[in-house]
């Protein structure tokens, strides 16, 4: 639920209507489940089908605590770069899904989010990102820069 054009207003308004609809009386994990997915961006609909089962079977009723590895280039590539980028999950089930955020970081104490790849399983996804517009290469390429994501380090 974070953007990084609103930052975390909408994790905010999420907990408010939460909040005010639940007070002063009990709420269940499904109870907060159903709120999340009324509040849910298109980008945590992992599954496409509105709903936030494959977050809540992982780290609320699940076990899992996955893995991450991330082998990456950069080339140049026209009007600016191509990051080939190779990321691993580990350490889970076959059904475990998450979406890894990826970051890029352009100079010293400058962290730009650039997306998150959807990863099922213990497997590796490979994508080549054009970063056009970029003049300098990018210093590095990093995995879940502040530790969005609840996994091992």
């Amino acid at each position: 639920m974070f953007c990084a054009k609103t930052g975390d207003s909408e994790f905010k308004s999420m907990m408010q209507d939460f909040v005010k609809t639940y007070a002063n009386r009990p709420a269940t994990t499904e109870d907060f489940k159903a709120m999340v997915e009324k509040h849910m961006t298109p980008g945590m609909d992992v599954s496409g089908n509105h709903r936030m089962d494959w977050y809540f079977d992982e780290y609320v009723y699940g076990t899992a605590l996955p893995s991450y590895k991330l082998d990456y280039s950069f080339d140049p590539a026209g009007n600016g770069y191509t990051l080939n980028m190779k990321i691993t999950q580990s350490g889970v089930d076959d059904k475990f899904t998450m979406l890894v955020p990826v970051y890029l970081e352009l100079s010293k104490d400058h962290i730009v989010r650039l997306g998150a790849a959807s990863i099922t399983g213990n497997r590796s996804v490979e994508q080549k990102v054009p970063l056009g517009g970029l003049k300098e290469k990018p210093r590095r390429a990093v995995l879940n820069y502040f530790n969005d994501v609840l996994c091992e380090r």
